[in-house]
């Protein structure tokens, strides 16, 4: 198989939240650096008011009054961008933005041979035309000289750049720099187009129309993605609210541009990949091999015949950018391949005729498929110079390696992952060779291994509505936030296929703990094929999507590497990650009947679950969502409730989305207290007898009619006392309140009332850790407390004594599928009878303190 490597993140079961969120999620923000809950609440749910106040950045008030000083004495502004997808965006942003506002400005996009940044013809021809202001946007902050020239014709500059300040800030009159060290704005990672919005969005603050610019929020959305910046805080803001306006973007030309190329586009549900491989391109080919103003013409015409010309032309540009991308990675894989260039630990390509405009891209695919720093070079005779493109992989930084050989070179720069230079093409020789030997003295046989980055292993049936649902919260995916690998460890492998019109791709099956997944798609595998086609079991590393075909939705494992299986499964690690399982669970089934009744049930049956409403069969659960619930039920004694959310009539069938649910109702027509009592105990935790505690606390309450103060700690089943309590309550036609700050389990709050502090008219009262204790209280009531209290009134007072037996040995839940034996609440119910009835024939039993439950 292909030379890969794989690597599992930190993951520990012991990720602890309050919140009420899938674990493995929990577990994929962790892994990000997301661990507070409040973190991940305001990552989740962030809303255009998490925007910061956009005047913290340094001289953004400064800009802000000049473009209002402008726009009042009727001075001409010139917005000066750049020729990628960032330039063309934010110059597109400025001027719709300024358009709005009553300001009809004019932009300047350099050609890409002008090369990047200010140059002072540009000034001069802006200062020849009336000139007056200049925005430059993506551009400007090492443009010392051309600034300085400018002030000269009387140009006043307002720089908004977000690329690295390396000789201090030019002599503009505002320079606006998220990398600035004196802005009170923390975050350093905005595109070029973000930094733009973020100067709109404090113009338009100051003009009192602030929330105006959100109109426009899809367009640095297309920037963002396309400059390749980290998406989260501001970028990932932008960017998740931006998709959802793609469909119905002030911009006429990008709305039809967007109705051309995606056909479900008034549904569709459009990601970072639409973006950064589909939109993105059309734009960036315009720059690359001819003018960028095309893009820029079409983001902000108005009229839809010229819009359609436009994008006709756009696109005939883009299918040639593919053909000569196409074209030039053929032959450069041709020349590594006769001259074994791959045996070096650098590749290196220099040929004419590679056209400067793409060779960025081939050196990336060039990387991916030998998996190698690589440089691409395009041999320019008539000027004697070569112009290269590089990438680089972890583990070597292709600024640092260039810069040791850099007076062979004419002009560099960049950073680890991706630089460019220009050569003497007599130079080239002399230059490959070092960097070829510094390369292969620098990197090790493990550096040129390709690792594949594991997020979390998750079982076969999270391969679901419900989990992918989950998943889409931490969208949108790309740099910074990337999209997850999963592994699904041993699974069996069938009808292996290639497919694809060149057959360069594998299709093939996945089957797990009764769950299929059909259909697996791993691009650009043909290398591996006669290999894996002999594969009856192996570990898969994969991504998650979530398709529909005939108005279904298909549940896609995108692979990204297989191996063959390299480790024995962990049974406590699979029993502790259905335990963990977080409710509900949301999933859709299809029906070509039309319900007579909101009413459905569920009924179990030879491990399939069955969806009946009115006791007339619907359909059967897929096997995900059957395969868990029948686990649960089986191994935890669970019972289920399931509500209809949503029915959506499509051309195929009914789509019901249902909500599945703990079922935490109780109900008994017992007339003796006793009967009544046994039921509950039966209800709550099965053949378990209450624990030493439960059992002194509910004598004390219900036998003796004592009010009772209780001494106890942590994880004694206290939640069983609670349950206990309120059940009985509200099963005699009476009420009970448990105040308390502090946090219970779902299945307490579903059977007794809680609130934060005393409210009157209760039949009994319970009291966690808290003051609040009114001192005339008459109710029955109990209280629980870790420290010790002085009350006026008598309570019977029990102090929870137990004694741990001498062979177990406390660990937390980290550490379960490390040892062995093992004992927790989170085992099935089986196993944990099983271990408490041969407690003292262990030597030793290794335990979470959920033991004490049950002493």
């Amino acid at each position: 198989m292909r030379n890969t490597r794989w690597i599992y993140k930190n993951n520990t079961l012991n990720n602890k939240s309050n919140l009420n969120i899938d674990k493995d999620i929990i577990e994929l923000l962790h892994n990000r650096g997301i661990t507070d809950d409040q973190e991940i609440y305001s990552f989740i749910n962030c809303s255009l008011d998490n925007i910061r106040d956009p005047f913290t950045l340094k001289d953004v008030d400064i800009a802000v009054d000049r473009i209002i000083q402008a726009k009042d004495k009727n001075e001409s502004i010139w917005i000066y961008g750049d020729y990628d997808v960032d330039g063309i965006t934010s110059t597109s942003l400025w001027y719709l933005a300024l358009l709005e506002i009553g300001i009809t400005p004019n932009y300047y996009i350099p050609l890409r041979d002008e090369g990047y940044g200010l140059n002072k013809d540009a000034m001069k021809y802006i200062a020849d035309n009336g000139g007056k202001v200049i925005i430059t946007v993506d551009c400007g902050i090492s443009s010392h000289d051309e600034i300085k020239y400018a002030n000269e014709l009387g140009l006043d500059i307002i720089v908004t750049d977000h690329h690295e300040i390396n000789h201090g800030n030019p002599p503009a009159l505002a320079v606006i720099n998220p990398k600035r060290e004196d802005n009170l704005f923390p975050f350093k990672y905005l595109a070029g187009v973000g930094t733009s919005f973020m100067v709109l969005y404090a113009l338009y603050t100051k003009l009192n129309i602030k929330d105006e610019i959100f109109k426009y929020i899809d367009i640095p959305a297309i920037g963002t993605v396309a400059d390749i910046v980290p998406l989260v805080e501001e970028n990932r803001i932008f960017t998740k609210f931006g998709m959802e306006k793609l469909k119905r973007s002030e911009s006429l030309g990008l709305r039809m541009l967007i109705k051309k190329i995606f056909e479900d586009y008034d549904v569709r549900h459009f990601t970072t990949y639409d973006i950064g491989f589909i939109i993105a391109p059309i734009f960036n080919a315009a720059g690359r091999l001819e003018d960028a103003k095309k893009a820029v013409e079409l983001l902000i015409e108005k009229d839809h015949v010229k819009c359609t010309e436009i994008i006709n032309h756009l696109l005939q540009n883009n299918s040639e950018r593919k053909e000569i991308q196409q074209d030039i990675f053929e032959q450069a894989v041709d020349i590594i391949e006769k001259e074994k260039l791959y045996e070096n630990s650098i590749i290196i390509v220099a040929k004419e005729k590679f056209h400067h405009g793409v060779i960025g891209i081939v050196a990336s695919k060039i990387l991916d498929r030998y998996y190698k720093p690589t440089i691409i070079m395009e041999i320019k005779k008539g000027e004697g110079i070569a112009t290269a493109s590089c990438r680089s992989i972890e583990g070597f930084n292709m600024i640092e390696a260039i810069d040791k050989f850099g007076n062979l070179l004419t002009k560099y720069g960049g950073h680890s992952g991706a630089a460019g230079f220009s050569i003497k093409i007599e130079n080239i020789p002399i230059f490959s060779q070092k960097l070829i030997e510094y390369a292969n003295s620098s990197l090790s046989e493990t550096n040129l291994i390709k690792p594949i980055k594991i997020d979390i292993s998750i079982p076969s049936y999270k391969i679901s509505y419900d989990f992918i649902n989950k998943l889409s919260t931490l969208e949108p995916f790309g740099f910074g936030n990337p999209s997850p690998i999963f592994s699904l460890p041993n699974c069996e492998i069938s009808n292996i296929r290639a497919i694809g019109q060149e057959k360069n791709h594998i299709m093939f099956n996945v089957k797990k703990d009764n769950v299929e997944i059909r259909n697996c798609v791993w691009f650009n595998s043909d290398d591996v094929f006669t290999e894996f086609v002999e594969f009856t079991h192996a570990d898969i590393a994969f991504k998650l999507k979530m398709e529909t075909y005939k108005n279904k939705y298909q549940y896609k494992m995108y692979v990204e590497d297989v191996q063959l299986p390299q480790h024995k499964e962990n049974i406590i690690s699979k029993e502790i990650t259905l335990y963990n399982t977080i409710f509900p669970l949301e999933t859709v089934i299809y029906t070509r009947k039309k319900l007579s009744s909101n009413n459905i049930n569920l009924v179990f049956h030879d491990n399939e679950v069955d969806v009946t409403s009115n006791r007339s069969y619907l359909t059967t659960l897929d096997n995900q969502t059957s395969y868990i619930l029948t686990e649960l039920k089986n191994k935890y004694g669970y019972d289920f409730t399931v509500a209809i959310k949503d029915i959506i009539l499509t051309d195929e069938n009914y789509n019901i989305h249902i909500v599945i649910d703990k079922n935490y109702k109780f109900t008994s027509y017992s007339l003796k207290v006793g009967e009544l009592f046994t039921q509950i105990k039966n209800f709550l935790i099965g053949d378990f007898n209450y624990n030493s505690i439960q059992k002194n606390i509910l004598a004390s309450i219900f036998k003796n009619k004592q009010n009772t103060l209780v001494y106890t700690t942590k994880n004694r089943g206290i939640n069983t006392v609670l349950q206990t309590i309120g059940l009985f309550y509200s099963n005699i036609g009476k009420k009970a309140l448990c105040v308390t700050s502090e946090s219970l389990s779902a299945k307490t709050l579903a059977m007794i009332e809680i609130n934060n502090t005393y409210i009157e008219g209760y039949d009994f009262y319970i009291f966690i850790n808290t003051k609040d204790i009114p001192n005339n209280l008459k109710s029955p009531h109990l209280i629980l407390s870790e420290d010790k209290i002085n009350l006026s009134k008598p309570y019977n007072i029990i102090e929870d004594k137990f004694d741990i037996p001498k062979n177990v040995v406390f660990i937390t839940d980290d550490l379960l599928i490390q040892k062995t034996p093992v004992f927790s609440r989170k085992l099935p119910i089986t196993k944990r009878k099983s271990i408490l009835s041969n407690l003292l024939n262990y030597s030793v039993l290794y335990s979470t303190k959920d033991i004490l439950i049950y002493i």
